[in-house]
């Protein structure tokens, strides 16, 4: 039976050993996108469908802003779902879990749970489905302390915001290339697939780990490298690394590890 804490130390034995995988996480509003409901995370609001939240615990930093329209992008709603509906062994898709999910837009978190799981084409226990919040909340210290450890081995190709600054992040000598996005890049960056493929290719880039804190684009490039060139690791790490590069507190868990927040998020164990 799959458990938050023992997925995330299946990780860890990976980045520990040098097997290649990579590990695309499904969250929320990549849910949404499957489901073509229209998306627009803003600075002081959220709209899914016809819900909108003003009522945001915090503000809602640049690099985590985006908009999906149907009308418009129903070519990225078809590129996830193609990344998400891929299975091929070492790659991992990260599914939201019944505790996180809201259950205010059409279906139960149960509900939701399971349609995911029966589009992903596999079973729920199958090793390549985990959390889409596995580096997140009860496991974020773990984080800290057994993933981040493990970059020093490797080098290192990260792809961020333009406004990152990496001027603190530790391991910054073994970042050997920085692919920047902007605003709602899933949309506006999506050339940096092909682009990112060609510099694999014209370099020769193997056993090196991939690094996406890239929105939504990060699931595509996910996907679309892997199956390119298995031959390196490619992880999504989302907002992990947030405060590092400095962005502010935009997500409770960060609030807790880092400002002295709540410690709520910090000791939640998401459940399967």
């Amino acid at each position: 039976m799959k458990t938050f804490e023992n997925d995330f130390y299946k990780f860890v034995n990976k980045l520990k050993i040098g097997e290649h995988f990579s590990l695309s996480r499904f969250s929320d509003g990549e849910l949404r996108i499957l489901q073509n409901k229209k998306l627009r995370i803003a600075k002081d609001q959220i709209i899914i469908g016809d819900h909108i939240n003003n009522n945001l615990h915090l503000k809602i930093s640049q690099n985590e802003r985006k908009e999906y329209n149907p009308e418009n992008d129903k070519w990225f709603h078809d590129e996830l779902m193609e990344a998400f509906t891929f299975n091929m062994d070492g790659y991992y898709k990260g599914l939201s879990c019944r505790c996180c999910l809201s259950g205010k837009h059409g279906m139960t978190a149960n509900e939701e749970f399971e349609w995911q799981v029966k589009l992903s084409g596999l079973d729920k226990n199958d090793e390549h489905l985990t959390w889409s919040n596995i580096f997140l909340n009860g496991n974020y210290i773990a984080y800290m302390e057994h993933i981040l450890p493990y970059f020093w081995n490797y080098d290192i190709i990260y792809v961020a915001n333009k406004a990152a600054d990496f001027s603190r992040i530790p391991f910054k000598k073994n970042i050997k290339k920085i692919f920047n996005v902007g605003e709602n890049c899933m949309i506006n960056d999506f050339h940096l697939v092909n682009q990112i493929k060609e510099y694999i290719d014209k370099n020769n880039i193997k056993n090196s780990l991939f690094l996406f804190s890239a929105s939504s684009l990060s699931n595509i490039l996910n996907y679309q490298l892997y199956k390119h060139n298995p031959e390196n690791t490619y992880i999504d790490i989302g907002s992990t690394l947030n405060p590092i590069l400095g962005f502010p507190l935009d997500r409770r868990y960060l609030e807790g590890f880092w400002g002295g927040g709540s410690l709520e998020d910090l000791q939640k164990v998401c459940i399967w």
